[in-house]
């Protein structure tokens, strides 16, 4: 997947400033091959957190 994209998507919803990843791991379906991104993501002004789920191609 595109890293721009990736980025984007790493926006705080609420002061779109970047937000930090504070971890990051795959999953990969035994049963279709689907991989899927699935992060937290933390905005230090704001103090949110996020846990974002992004389906690979």
């Amino acid at each position: 997947m595109d890293s721009v994209y990736l980025a984007h998507l790493a926006k705080c919803p609420s002061c779109w400033r970047d937000m930090e990843v504070a971890s990051q791991f795959l999953r990969i379906d035994q049963l279709t091959g689907r991989r899927t991104l699935e992060r937290l993501l933390v905005c230090k002004t704001c103090n949110i957190k996020i846990r974002q789920y992004v389906q690979l191609p």
